[in-house]
């Protein structure tokens, strides 16, 4: 999804788990190449309501791509979406 938005010429934004001393390699090196194709990443938590919601402020898509087992988290996104009121 990333990688076509970027080809695309999109403004691209990701928010991200947060990097940690257990962050796998392959976690690492995809962040280092969002970051160095002009993706602005922001590491957070989905229960961090007012960061997603300045987050979502700046842009006017949204694309959740949460696994299967996290489809109910999308709740905080979608209440999220509701204050930024900015979404298309």
């Amino acid at each position: 999804m990333v990688k076509a938005s970027i080809k695309l010429g999109h403004p691209t934004f990701v928010f991200a788990r947060p990097l940690t001393p257990q962050s796998t390699i392959n976690k690492i090196n995809l962040h280092k190449e969002f970051q160095s194709s002009g993706v602005t990443i922001i590491q957070g938590e989905l229960k961090e309501h007012e960061k997603i919601v300045a987050i979502l402020r700046q842009v006017d898509i949204v694309i959740s791509v949460l696994p299967f087992p996290q489809v109910p988290d999308q709740i905080h996104i979608i209440e999220a979406i509701k204050v930024a009121s900015n979404i298309k």
